[in-house]
């Protein structure tokens, strides 16, 4: 192999490589001889076919096989012997390939910058403390039994009041032609909920048990079919049960119906899961600290390749959230051409953070277990009840797919050694302090790269990793087919 670098550009880089004719037609003769030991071809004998007829007849099929591996294994060797690493899978063009002449290609490559990882051990961190009170905690199981309110069947007939259920028959028309998918049976509606359609359940307070009712609302533009968003639809609706809250005790019986011994036991998970709750939360700040302090302090070069598919991956996102809230670029405060600039300086800020975790993950030999991994995609599959082994087998054929799962994993792992590493110092702050809401979709959420995706892309993988839904399959809808409010 001749290899000749051509050009250089920041990170991109060109290669002109060049495989003799000899060592093509060595390999293509060596894979004839393969074929000669399994081809059966009429009026000769298994393995004593001619190679002359083999290369008559396969040679196409054959050079197309060779130029594939010698042009993989070249590209390789390639990169190794530049000691370079590739940010995304490499670009190959065939300049020439004919038999008896040399192979000539070349190969474009945009590479991962160098990366000075900081010094862990000089990094200050704050980890923020909530004390627990037994206020909250009274008020978490106050929630937690309002949840939970029971509610039983009116006894004497009368008329419906907000923060009462409903159960109803409905179906419904748009011009007079059935609504698809509009027709419900033993439908709880609650009253005041509004988590129906916008104006549906307000016109039923007053409603009686066994009475029937006609309900005009308009579809709104987040309907699921656009024929009829905007257009008034009338639903006739049968009230078959007529539900009202019981009162609301706090007692040994609302934890055995939980589950637990009793009130103090109930007390005690409650006041566990707040904690935890309220670590997970002081975490992820300090997550955030951390890579907003890495962001200010590393601005080195990123590959446009990688910033382009995080921008695309974002701009998805952002175009489906839009198409479902039925809105446009002309109701919101910036331009789409402003949207984007603003989106792409993330998208780029994602890659660079996630490249500079990548490299404090290699130096440390940071790595995910096998069977940690394992086990994440076994809770994946559990996500799909009834298709758990269509997940599995989604997987098995899909390798690439698994760095969806390693990267978060892998994510982690970095950030809890950083912090380890860090000097961490702590503040006990309120609640409001611990919850409040800066701007975090530029730290937390990153890129998908990680140091599994960087080895793949010299496999030709993509090099940021792919992702695949995991939320419920179907979508939540209730029995109806109408989506509501809260999905």
């Amino acid at each position: 192999m001749q290899l000749t670098q051509t050009n250089v550009d920041g990170l991109n880089h060109e290669y002109a490589i060049v495989v003799s004719a000899a060592e093509v037609g060595d390999r293509i003769s060596n894979r004839l001889k393969e074929l000669q030991q399994t081809i059966r071809i009429n009026g000769f004998r298994p393995g004593r076919v001619p190679i002359s007829i083999l290369r008559q007849r396969y040679v196409s099929t054959v050079m197309g096989e060779v130029l594939e591996k010698v042009v993989g294994e070249t590209s390789q060797q390639a990169l190794k012997d530049e000691g370079v690493r590739p940010a995304l899978q490499p670009q190959i063009e065939i300049k020439s390939f004919e038999e008896d002449h040399d192979l000539e290609y070349v190969m474009k490559v945009e590479i991962l910058p160098e990366i000075e990882a900081p010094d862990l051990k000089a990094l200050k961190l704050t980890r923020m403390k909530v004390e627990t009170t037994e206020e909250e905690v009274e008020s978490a199981v106050g929630r937690l039994a309002e949840r939970n309110r029971a509610f039983s069947e009116v006894k004497r007939k009368r008329k419906s009041k907000i923060g009462e259920v409903l159960v109803i028959d409905f179906s419904a028309t748009v011009d007079g032609e059935s609504l698809k998918n509009a027709r419900g049976e033993n439908f709880n509606l609650g009253l005041g909920a509004n988590s129906f359609l916008p104006g549906f359940d307000e016109q039923l307070v007053g409603a009686k048990e066994g009475e029937e009712h006609s309900v005009n609302v308009i579809l709104p533009d987040s309907y699921p079919d656009p024929l009829v968003q905007g257009k008034e639809a009338v639903f006739e609706v049968a009230i078959k049960k007529h539900l009202e809250p019981e009162d609301v005790t706090i007692n040994d019986e609302l934890a055995k119906g939980l589950g637990l011994k009793d009130l103090a036991a109930l007390k005690e998970a409650t006041r566990g899961e707040l904690e935890r709750g309220y670590t997970s939360q002081s975490r992820t700040r300090l997550k955030r600290d951390v890579l907003d302090t890495f962001a200010e302090s590393h601005d080195f070069e990123v590959p446009q390749g990688m910033v382009d598919q995080e921008f695309e991956g974002i701009w998805l996102q952002i175009e489906q959230d839009m198409q479902r809230a039925g809105t446009s670029w002309e109701n919101e405060k910036q331009t789409e051409e402003e949207a984007r600039v603003e989106y792409r300086a993330i998208a780029t800020r994602r890659v660079r953070l996630a490249l500079l975790l990548s490299e404090i993950g290699r130096q440390n030999n940071v790595v995910v277990p096998q069977d940690e991994l394992n086990q994440a995609v076994m809770d994946q599959a559990r996500r799909y009840p009834g298709k758990e082994q269509e997940v599995l087998d989604y997987f098995k054929g899909h390798p690439e797919a698994i760095s969806g799962i390693h990267a978060p994993i892998f994510e982690d792992k970095v950030i809890d050694f950083i912090i380890e590493m860090s000097n961490v110092s702590e503040a006990q702050v309120s609640l409001e302090d611990l919850y409040q809401n800066p701007e975090e979709r530029q730290s937390i959420g990153l890129s998908s790269l990680n140091e599994k995706d960087i080895e793949n892309s010299k496999q030709g993988s993509k090099g940021v990793s792919g992702k695949i839904k995991t939320g419920k399959i179907g979508g939540g809808r209730n029995k109806s087919g109408i989506k509501s409010k809260r999905d």
